[in-house]
């Protein structure tokens, strides 16, 4: 399998997010919003595109990816998984952990960044008896808030959004008109979201509440209805990622 393990452009990352949390404001008008939907569902490009934006973590060396292959029932080839990050640390934490329960594990590998598009894509392209499994591994704090939030909640990458009483999400009127469905990395983002609309007009927030679903289920979701409202889903990723990874980078010296 070849190595796609690369540095993802900050600007690309932090842009979407700052403009959805600054100009993507629950109006007062929200309760009674009425959204067009497109006229299709998402197309796989379009699925893929909207993980463009969403930083992730796994762990590779000079090799490629380092896949960790989960047992299977006797006479069946043992299935390869990639753990996909949603934090630098916690991938940096389970490599540490892992080499030291088993030295021969992955001594030369190193954390690396990527998109979750990538990963996806390259998921999507892999064929024949031993397709390869993504396993999302959901940021500890995260996954508490969401178990707190929803009792139904089983586990994985917990997905945040605002709805209103009947369960439906509650869209978000973006500067350009645009109506769209935010989801959430960071149940933080969410709220400092809904406690600007709390701040703006007490009647609306009041109308809303906060929601949960995983990730994977998204992903599902996206993959396989032909539901058109699907395509003002978007994914924002945890904004202390997004800073983090920005103060990580070098910047570029200015031109004289």
């Amino acid at each position: 399998m070849r190595s796609f393990i690369r540095q993802i452009l900050t600007q690309s990352l932090a842009q979407p997010l700052a403009k959805a949390l600054a100009v993507g404001a629950l109006t007062t008008g929200l309760a009674g919003a009425v959204v067009a939907m497109p006229a299709f569902a998402p197309t796989d490009e379009q699925v893929a595109s909207k993980l463009a934006n969403v930083p992730v973590f796994v762990i590779g060396n000079n090799d490629g990816l380092v896949l960790i292959s989960n047992g299977q029932a006797e006479g069946q080839l043992a299935q390869p998984s990639l753990y996909v990050f949603m934090t630098e640390q916690d991938a940096k934490t389970f490599l540490a952990r892992a080499n030291e329960a088993n030295p021969q594990f992955a001594p030369e590998a190193q954390v690396g960044l990527t998109s979750l598009e990538n990963l996806y894509q390259e998921a999507e392209s892999q064929s024949g008896d031993r397709p390869l499994q993504l396993v999302y591994v959901p940021e500890e704090a995260e996954a508490t808030q969401a178990a707190a939030l929803n009792v139904g909640y089983q586990g994985g990458v917990p997905l945040f959004f605002a709805r209103f009483a009947d369960g439906s999400l509650a869209p978000v009127q973006q500067e350009n008109g645009e109506a769209i469905f935010p989801l959430f990395f960071s149940r933080a983002d969410l709220d400092a979201l809904l406690s600007d609309l709390a701040t703006r007009n007490p009647e609306a927030r009041a109308a809303i509440s906060v929601g949960v679903l995983p990730l994977e289920a998204m992903l599902a979701e996206l993959k396989n209805s032909d539901d058109a409202a699907l395509n003002q889903i978007r994914l924002l990723p945890d904004s202390a990622t997004i800073s983090a990874i920005q103060q990580s980078t070098p910047q570029a010296a200015p031109t004289p």
